[in-house]
């Protein structure tokens, strides 16, 4: 790994591992530092790192130091997504009482977010809540993009079985 393309690999992940932090529930100022931190140990051992895909390390040894902080302060946070990409589409006028069932809707998607597998909780705020291509995910995780596709399939149909089950229940 030379240095031009650590500088190329900061630019280019930064901003996709800072957001997807965030997205867990880690807050901006520990996401930065996060990264940065990561980011600095995958320069510090350059020299000893025979990583085969240095993105997904990057990303799993963000995440890993992100869990780390919750054990030291024994707190999960709850999931804070980008509401905007899962709610535009319903959205076309902002009346005061719009707000307040947006609202509702995201607490809804947090709170079912929060009831799914990790893993399907994590790719489905990859793919949705920041936008990511399945060959992007592919190359962050590590894992074959039809793996990807696969989970991406069986995480959706979980949330939807949640989301039907919870409204239901609902008078």
């Amino acid at each position: 790994m030379k240095t031009e393309t650590i500088e190329d690999l900061y630019r280019r992940k930064f901003q996709i591992i800072f957001k997807y932090l965030i997205s867990i529930g880690c807050s901006k100022e520990n996401a930065e530092d996060i990264v940065q931190n990561t980011f600095y140990k995958a320069i510090e051992n350059m020299v000893h790192l025979e990583v085969r895909n240095i993105s997904a390390w990057l990303f799993k040894v963000s995440v890993n130091q992100f869990y780390d902080l919750c054990r030291r302060k024994q707190r999960f946070p709850k999931v804070h997504i980008n509401d905007q990409a899962f709610i535009d589409f319903f959205i076309q006028e902002e009346t005061s009482e719009d707000l307040l069932l947006v609202k509702e809707f995201q607490g809804d998607i947090r709170h079912l977010l929060d009831e799914l597998k990790p893993s399907h909780k994590n790719l489905l705020l990859l793919k949705y809540d920041l936008g990511l291509s399945y060959e992007e995910i592919s190359a962050m995780l590590d894992m074959k993009v039809e793996t990807i596709r696969t989970t991406l399939y069986r995480a959706r149909k979980e949330f939807k079985q949640k989301w039907r089950e919870q409204n239901e229940r609902r008078p």
